[in-house]
């Protein structure tokens, strides 16, 4: 019945990802983290309390699932899923997760420098053309994007639109 998808192969699956949970592996930490956030009928788990999905989230962070740093950054940046808003905690999170390499931390950390935070984080622009650089070196395409905007207007950099347009040739080509 598993590859039929029947609810006995969506059960076997999740005890799969529980085990693996159990076992200390982040990833299945963090899927089973969304899963009980968002609830899911067909095993009948009914969505989880803001806290306890923290816990779940926290959890996967500590088994250093990067997805799941991510995650909780967001959920700090904006205060959402039961974090208190708190940007420098969201900042310190997408830091970690851009040194470990997620390139979307990279990008989302490099924002937040870019633009500051009023009266909580200063804006740094060079920091945030060189995360701008680290998420396109990743693979990001918004990293790219950003890097050319920061040649073009010259912020963190100076201004070139030589190197502008030449990085939007090479590396924002579809």
């Amino acid at each position: 019945r598993m590859a039929t998808g029947g609810s006995d192969g969506v059960f076997a699956g999740y005890k799969l990802v529980q085990k693996a949970a159990d076992l200390g592996h982040g990833g299945a930490k963090y899927y089973l983290a969304l899963l009980h956030l968002n609830g899911e009928e067909k095993l009948a788990l009914p969505p989880c309390t803001p806290q306890q999905f923290m816990q779940r989230l926290d959890d996967a962070v500590a088994a250093g699932d990067l997805d799941a740093t991510f995650t909780r950054a967001h959920s700090y940046y904006h205060g959402t899923e039961g974090y208190e808003q708190d940007e420098q905690k969201a900042l310190l999170d997408f830091l970690k997760a851009a040194d470990a390499g997620h390139a979307d931390s990279a990008v989302s950390a490099g924002a937040v420098l870019f633009h500051g935070v009023d009266g909580v984080i200063e804006p740094d622009m060079e920091k945030a053309f060189q995360l701008y650089q680290q998420a396109g070196e990743l693979g990001s395409k918004e990293g790219w994007q950003n890097v050319v905007e920061c040649y073009r207007s010259g912020q963190g950099v100076p201004q070139s639109e030589s190197t502008a347009q030449y990085i939007e040739e090479t590396m924002l080509r579809s």
